[in-house]
C-alpha cells in the first residue's frame, strides 16, 4: 500500500475582492480554488520543507 500522508485543513480570510479574483482565475483555468491556492503555494512549501530539519 502506498505511503499516504496524512492532511490538515487551513483556512485564511481574505478581502471579498481578492476572493473574487482568486475565484475568476480558478474559473478561467478550470480548476477548484482550492487546487489553484495549492499550485501558488506549493513552491513556497517546497523550500520550507527543505530548510526544515525536523520535517516528517
Amino acid at each position: 500500500m502506498a505511503n499516504v500522508e496524512l492532511r490538515k485543513q487551513i483556512s485564511i480570510f481574505v478581502p471579498l475582492s481578492d476572493w473574487k479574483a482568486i475565484r475568476h482565475e480558478a474559473a478561467r483555468r478550470r480548476i477548484p480554488m482550492t487546487e489553484l491556492c495549492r499550485r501558488w503555494m506549493k513552491p513556497d512549501l517546497t523550500r520550507l520543507r527543505n530548510s526544515e530539519p525536523n520535517h516528517k
